[in-house]
Formats: structure tokens, C-alpha cells, sequence
């Protein structure tokens, strides 16, 4: 699609125009839209933890540290001691089988169209 420059009046004058491409931002919007439906299908199904961070609208990286700061001085409120182990779980497992992942998918009621 090509967009005329506000005060150019003539499409042949060089630079009179913006050519401006509306299929990446189609494919943005509908992969939004497949996102959408999997969040919501993955609340529906239970699939992620109540505690689960990664990847939920809403909870973000500072949203974890608040919950485990809270979680921390709780415990040492009621005299309690706490251990941590934090893993680099990234490093730990990089790879994944995408076969099991998709059947795993398809078993807890995500539509076909979307594990293809």
C-alpha cells in the first residue's frame, strides 16, 4: 500500500509517498490472537501452576521477586529458616521434544490448529 506525504501533491515527485507493508502486521495480529486463546485455554485446562510466572499476562519478573521476598519474611517472622536453590533451568534443559510437546498439548484440549 503506498501513503501519500501530508503537502505532496503528486505521487511522481520522489520521496511523495511512504510505501508501508500491511501483511507483517497482519500476522502480528493474529498471533496475538493465537496467544490469547492458548493463555486462556491454559487457565481453563490448569495447565501452569498458581505460582507460575513465566509467560502470564500479569506476572512479571518483579511480580516473582515480590512473591518470594514475601514468602521469605513470612517464614522468618514465624522463626523459621529458609533454603534456596535457584537454577539456570534454561542451560539445564535446552533443548525440548517438540513431538512430546505437542501431543502433551493436544492430551490437556489444545485444538489442533494451534499444535500444528
Amino acid at each position: 500500500m503506498v501513503v501519500r506525504k501530508l503537502g505532496k501533491p503528486d505521487y511522481v515527485i520522489p520521496g511523495a509517498y511512504c510505501p508501508i507493508a500491511l501483511l507483517s502486521t497482519m500476522g502480528k495480529i493474529l498471533s496475538a490472537c493465537v496467544t490469547e486463546d492458548i493463555i486462556q485455554m491454559a487457565k481453563l485446562h490448569g495447565l501452569l501452576p498458581e505460582n507460575h510466572f513465566g509467560c502470564r499476562p500479569g506476572r512479571a519478573t518483579t511480580d516473582s521477586l515480590h512473591y518470594v521476598t514475601k514468602f521469605m519474611k513470612d517464614a522468618w517472622r514465624k522463626g523459621e529458616v529458609i533454603s534456596a536453590l535457584f537454577l539456570d533451568i534454561k542451560r539445564t534443559f535446552p533443548s525440548v521434544i517438540l513431538s512430546q510437546l505437542v501431543c502433551d498439548m493436544r492430551w490437556r484440549g489444545i485444538p489442533e490448529k494451534y499444535t500444528q
